[in-house]
């Protein structure tokens, strides 16, 4: 008698196999993208800064508030700024004047 005959299957190729879930993709926690700020309402981070401080930021350089809600908008779809700011530029037919490249 061999040894492959007398021992019994652990493992056949019909057996399947439960695993825990992988830790690898976790959900982020809470809203995501959002942190508390100073005065207890939730602003929105991305990978620039802030939201409100990134809203300034385009006001200073001239965006109009249209033109910074679509920007707001492709920030939240996970595009940078520097080519959030060209998608909506040239969607739009219009930049402020004197406007400089971001990135």
């Amino acid at each position: 008698m061999s040894y492959w005959t007398s021992e019994p299957q652990r493992h056949s190729m019909a057996m399947t196999r439960t695993r825990g879930l992988s830790k690898r993709f976790v959900p982020a926690a809470g809203a995501g993208t959002a942190a508390v700020g100073l005065d207890g309402q939730r602003s929105e981070v991305f990978a620039e800064g802030g939201w409100p401080s990134i809203r300034v930021f385009l006001e200073m350089r001239g965006w109009s508030p249209l033109q910074i809600d679509q920007i707001h908008e492709q920030l939240r779809q996970g595009w940078p700024l520097s080519q959030a700011v060209r998608q909506v530029s040239i969607r739009m037919g219009t930049c402020p004047l004197r406007s400089k490249s971001l990135g």
